[in-house]
């Protein structure tokens, strides 16, 4: 079993590959083992091509008979863009699966598992379980719920400002974060901004520090204001969507995609605005800023993670990194779990996961 677990660490670093590109579907790694050698790996490398099983199973050819697979999560039972996984398997010749978790897909969901049980291959099941159910939240919530999982993140001085008096912000973060910061760009779907950042810091919100896909791009405006002028509508390096109340007289134009939003309590739903961007596939969504935009998400208790560059240094007045979020008592205040420092550059990054009350 130590070796299994040992190679599912490898399949999930494999699994690693194709975050940012596999959406709508997870990113899966696939090792296969015949006599105690790894004779083939695999992994999902985009949406539309093969699986990591079946990536893994047309390099080990003829040797996957009587070998064994480490796949990160089980193998599919149904047609999709691709043939099932778990027929490819039965056909292969492979006598065991080792999985790390049932896939939470109503098209699967076990059934899986109960077509390979059926043709005579051991399963087993729950090898780096835990790993997995870290590493699969964002998909596991999408498949579940059909809403994004929503990052929230964010540079501020120690004293909590995002900005200057005068809304001067370039740069908070040290060049390490801004890597950093594109790093995640390229593991998420798609990228929001209020038009508030775009006005101020004009930023192209791509992934031009690292290797990598450039997210989808998302301009927030309740007003229906923006600057049209801005870099992000002259580069075509990505899709590039508004966001916007049907009152506001944006139209689509061959530059830009429109996102019409419902209001509610006078402002744009951003439930909404998930759900709709659920249903184009986008199963991860990064949000930027402004403090605005993050408040809102916060205060409607539509965050998953966060993550906060903290820059050594004070500016005094200035922009707040968050508004009021409507807390009363210390025992209201948002909480977090599973913590992590990480230093970056002079700056440290912290990260957790809200727990809302």
């Amino acid at each position: 079993m130590a070796v299994f677990e040992k190679l599912m660490r490898q399949a999930f670093k494999l699994a690693e590959k194709g975050l940012g590109y596999t959406s709508p579907n997870p990113p899966v790694g696939a090792i296969i083992l015949n006599g105690g050698e790894v004779i083939a790996k695999g992994y999902h490398r985009r949406f539309g091509a093969p699986h990591a099983e079946i990536e893994a199973l047309r390099k080990a050819g003829d040797k996957s008979r009587n070998a064994t697979i480490i796949t990160t999560l089980e193998p599919c039972s149904h047609f999709g863009k691709t043939p099932p996984c778990a027929d490819a398997l039965i056909e292969s010749g492979i006598n065991k699966v080792v999985s790390a978790i049932e896939d939470p897909n109503p098209m699967v969901s076990g059934n899986g598992f109960k077509r390979l049980k059926e043709a005579g291959i051991e399963v087993v099941n729950g090898v780096g379980k835990s790993c997995a159910e870290s590493f699969y939240r964002p998909y596991f919530k999408f498949i579940t719920t059909g809403i994004p999982y929503v990052t929230v993140k964010f540079a501020q001085s120690v004293d909590g400002r995002i900005a200057t008096a005068t809304g001067h912000s370039r740069w908070i973060s040290s060049p390490d974060s801004l890597k950093f910061a594109h790093k995640l760009r390229a593991v998420n779907d798609a990228i929001l901004v209020g038009a508030n950042t775009l006005d101020r810091d004009d930023p192209l919100l791509t992934t031009r520090l690292v290797k990598g896909a450039s997210p989808i791009r998302i301009v927030l405006t309740g007003s229906g204001r923006l600057n049209f002028k801005s870099k992000l509508f002259k580069d075509n390096s990505t899709r590039t969507f508004i966001a916007v109340g049907r009152d506001s007289g944006i139209k689509p134009k061959n530059n830009y995609e429109i996102i019409y939003l419902r209001k509610q309590s006078g402002a744009l739903s951003l439930w909404d605005l998930l759900k709709k961007l659920g249903r184009i596939g986008i199963m991860t969504l990064l949000v930027e800023g402004g403090s605005e935009v993050i408040t809102s998400f916060l205060k409607q208790k539509l965050v998953d993670k966060v993550f906060i560059c903290l820059a050594p240094f004070m500016i005094g007045e200035g922009l707040n990194s968050t508004g009021d979020l409507g807390i009363k008592k210390i025992s209201g205040a948002i909480g977090f779990e599973e913590i992590e420092w990480r230093k970056s550059g002079p700056d440290m990054i912290w990260s957790g996961r809200p727990v809302w009350k």
